[in-house]
């Protein structure tokens, strides 16, 4: 192959990947919809094991970067559609069950998580200067309890509790907050809780150049930490409003 030759090859690879890339993006393939089908089926087979589904062709949802898929339970006369995605082209993965969300026991997880918001919320009270907001998630099946069950860390989840704070760091440094969510986390530790995360942020209410827009302030500082994690002064992101 001569020079020439070599060049517009090369010129030709420069122009086409690109393109490819770029239909892959918003259109998928039909290898990746090829594996990304199977994957489904297999999370369905090992996950409700004794139960049949139909599949419909699934479709590429560019949202998701990954295939989506309208199931539907053998059986189920009123023939009820649960959203399954799967994302990741070199190893497709369910990270989206309908059937899981869809049979959530929704006002019970909003109530208790009001009781562990509020009892977080006080065992952190020394530890943290103020806590303008604090939301607790959490995941129970529907049937798992009575409507009338109370909050408590001993309660058998779906999945360990996930702990969101915004906290007031009006006059704190960096260093400041550093201390915060290293306390947050050996508080949290210490009296045995059971969470996957904490997202902290740390807004801004008394800055007169940025005045606040609402009562939720600015925020100047973010990080997220789990139950192992070592919390350094660079996981810290410093936000410059």
């Amino acid at each position: 192959m001569t020079k020439m030759k070599w060049i517009y090859l090369i010129l030709l690879i420069i122009l086409v990947v690109p393109i490819l890339f770029f239909y892959n993006a918003f259109n998928g393939n039909p290898a990746w919809k090829y594996f990304s089908n199977k994957s489904v089926k297999h999370y369905l087979k090992e996950t409700y094991p004794g139960q049949e589904f139909v599949i419909p062709n699934g479709f590429y949802n560019f949202k998701v970067s990954g295939y989506t898929y309208n199931v539907r339970k053998v059986g189920d006369e009123q023939q009820k559609e649960h959203e399954f995605s799967v994302t990741g082209f070199w190893k497709p993965t369910v990270t989206y069950d309908g059937i899981y969300y869809d049979n959530l026991d929704l006002p019970l997880m909003e109530k208790l998580g009001k009781e562990a918001s509020a009892e977080l919320t006080e065992l952190l009270k020394d530890k943290v200067k103020r806590v303008v907001e604090m939301s607790v998630q959490i995941e129970i099946l529907q049937g798992s309890y009575s409507s009338d069950t109370t909050w408590s860390k001993d309660l058998k989840l779906e999945k360990p509790i996930y702990i969101h704070l915004i906290v007031d760091v009006t006059d704190m440094s960096k260093e400041d907050v550093l201390r915060t969510v290293q306390d947050i986390q050996q508080e949290l530790n210490s009296a045995d809780y059971s969470y996957s995360g904490v997202s902290f942020n740390g807004n801004l209410f008394d800055n007169e150049q940025i005045g606040a827009k609402d009562h939720f302030g600015y925020v100047k500082y973010s990080v997220g930490f789990d139950k192992d994690s070592n919390i350094k002064l660079s996981d810290i992101k410093e936000y410059n409003q």
